[in-house]
């Protein structure tokens, strides 16, 4: 009946909870729970290893009807959820639907307080996505989708810090990918697919696990890294549902990557870094040759000095001596001098390593322009902090359009902290 909905010019709007679960039945799964997630009436059961098939994807499947606006979001994304939610009010051309990830505290096993922090970190943990598809936005899907507000996109996990004491009491920070197994750990719906790893087994990290081939899995055992209740490092063994659940999770990203024309910029790029090879070729060419000029010139010079003949001797030549051409890093440093006198323009956002403690971590950066920015962890007198960073090597990568400048300057300017250093391009 959705689908028939969705397929007329009738603007109507469709807003789904999504819960994964029969939230109001006692959880039971659903079509759209997750793999490997159970309903707390047989959460402590061992015979039943919770959902089997993999999730049905409600938003992406609104997104194959051409003329219907998605928005997959979560309201722990302030930035995405409100101005996705203000396009999805206003379009009025067709169907709109808006798929936002909802915490059942309840059913899913979690803090009556944990809801916004739990949705943050399934966006996080590549479980839900954000993503929207505009049907204004162009003719081909990579026009109309967006993964725009994801971390990390182009990579298949982002990165989390987890902290622990050490054997001296001392907190450390341990860096990790943060996956969909290192989710469930801290959610009941997924409880019994963890226990205490046996010292003697052969382990690897889940990340690491899924890479191999089922006969290289033999023998292996896959685990995330937690802390006991003393906060030391420990070793926790998943099930083979959670395995599932994690490579399901990274077909889905792969698949949306592919969606949003990730492939296409992927191949642009490469072909820029081509492209400026081959320049760099060319231009080393040219000072080769410029250099083997000037070594002939100086050579003729010499020679005629050790016979002592006459520069202008003969021919009628002028006695005025001809300018030496110059290098080609010297044609390129006037040429930078003349526009403007600057070598080198300052970053277009910068945080300097002594503002970071300053962050208060209100989020608003690194998730509006996660291009440039990302969330990292970091020990201020013994305390572990989250706080935000300029992406190391950024931006030499990104191209500096318009439309991202304008972003940084806004970012700049809402930072709760001000630490954000903003450099307009000349």
């Amino acid at each position: 009946a959705l689908s028939r909905l969705l397929i007329t010019n009738t603007p109507i709007k469709v807003v789904v909870l999504n819960t994964g679960a029969y939230s109001n039945t006692g959880g039971q799964a659903s079509t759209s729970s997750f793999t490997a997630q159970d309903s707390d009436l047989t959460r402590f059961g061992v015979a039943h290893i919770g959902k089997q098939e993999d999730r049905k994807e409600l938003g992406m499947i609104a997104a194959f009807h051409p003329n219907v606006l998605v928005v997959q979001t979560a309201s722990a994304f302030q930035g995405h959820f409100m101005k996705n939610l203000m396009e999805f009010l206003n379009y009025n051309a067709s169907p709109a639907l808006l798929d936002t990830y909802t915490s059942c505290m309840s059913e899913h096993g979690i803090a009556d307080d944990a809801g916004n922090r739990r949705a943050r970190l399934a966006v996080e943990s590549r479980m839900y996505p954000l993503f929207v598809h505009d049907p204004r936005k162009g003719a081909t899907l990579a026009e109309r989708f967006s993964l725009d507000g994801n971390p990390d996109i182009g990579k298949d996990w982002t990165t989390t810090t987890l902290q622990y004491l050490d054997a001296d009491g001392n907190t450390q920070l341990l860096e990790i990918p943060f996956t969909p197994a290192d989710f469930g750990l801290h959610e009941g719906r997924f409880k019994k697919h963890y226990s205490p790893l046996n010292g003697a087994s052969k382990s690897m990290p889940v990340h690491e696990y899924i890479g191999l081939s089922r006969e290289e899995r033999y023998g292996i055992v896959p685990f995330v890294w937690s802390t006991d209740e003393a906060q030391r490092l420990i070793q926790l063994a998943v099930s083979p549902a959670i395995v599932d659940l994690t490579e399901e999770r990274r077909r889905n990203w792969r698949m949306l990557e592919y969606l949003s024309g990730l492939h296409i910029d992927r191949m642009n790029q490469e072909h820029l870094q081509e492209v400026e090879g081959w320049r760099e070729k060319y231009q080393r060419s040219n000072q080769e040759r410029e250099s083997s000029i000037d070594a002939i010139a100086r050579g003729m010079s010499e020679l005629a000095t050790a016979s002592n003949a006459p520069l202008g001797s003969g021919g009628g030549m002028t006695e005025t001596p001809l300018p030496m051409p110059r290098s080609g890093k010297q044609a390129a440093a006037t040429k930078t001098a003349g526009a403007g006198g600057v070598v080198q323009a300052a970053p277009l956002v910068s945080i300097t390593e002594a503002d970071m403690a300053k962050c208060t971590n209100c989020k608003t950066c690194y998730q509006d322009l996660s291009e440039l920015f990302e969330k990292t962890t970091i020990v201020v007198d013994g305390k572990a902090l989250e706080v935000s960073r300029v992406i190391p090597g950024a931006l030499e990568r990104v191209q500096l359009t318009p439309e991202l400048i304008a972003k940084a300057a806004r970012i700049a300017d809402d930072c709760d902290a001000e630490i954000i250093r903003f450099n307009q391009p000349q």
